[in-house]
Formats: structure tokens, C-alpha cells, sequence
């Protein structure tokens, strides 16, 4: 997932029909976004690769989340894009969890 690698899952493929289940910041083994998220949990500046990374992290998990209620996926997969700043990241992850999607 792009430059995201993650632990490899030996449960999946499962022996039934699943859909691909979002994969989770902690299992990422680059280490480029455990710091991301890391600074953005300390409330830190992101830099502009850090951004992009949680972006690309973001991006995989509701392309592959169930979402709840009335969630737009198209509309939310198209504000990742546009997300720039720790505060807009903050109100995604929030608008999200609405849906039921905890993406930190």
C-alpha cells in the first residue's frame, strides 16, 4: 500500500468469502507510520511525508472498512486528499468514528 508495509496476516486469505479487512497503524513494519502517528498523537508538526503517509494509511482503511450508518465512502475517501493539517486530520478521524471507523 503504497510505500506502507504491513505484518503479513497468516490467518488471511481466510477459508470462507471476507471481504480484505483494513489493516491497522500498528502493524505497519517501515516504521514511517508509527512516527506519523506518533507525532500526531503528541500533537507534534507533521511534515509534509509524515502527512502523506497517514493519508495513504487512511486511505486503505475505509477502502476496506464496513462503515455504518449513512456513510458517503466516496465522499470520505475523497477528503483524505485534501487533508493538510493535524486539525483537519483530528476532524476526519472524528467524523469517521461516527461511522464506526477508529482509525487510531
Amino acid at each position: 500500500m503504497g510505500s506502507l508495509i504491513f505484518v503479513p496476516n497468516a490467518e488471511y486469505p481466510y477459508p470462507f468469502d471476507v471481504e480484505t479487512p483494513p489493516r491497522f497503524w500498528m502493524e505497519e513494519t517501515t516504521g514511517a507510520l508509527n512516527e506519523a502517528v506518533d507525532a500526531y498523537m503528541n500533537g507534534e508538526r507533521l511534515s509534509a511525508e509524515q502527512i502523506n503517509v497517514i493519508k495513504i494509511y487512511l486511505r486503505q482503511f475505509i477502502e476496506r472498512s464496513k462503515l455504518a450508518g449513512a456513510a458517503n465512502k466516496r465522499l470520505l475517501l475523497s477528503k483524505i486528499d485534501k487533508l493538510s493539517k493535524v486539525s483537519e486530520i483530528e476532524r476526519f478521524a472524528d467524523e469517521v468514528s461516527e461511522y464506526g471507523a477508529e482509525v487510531f
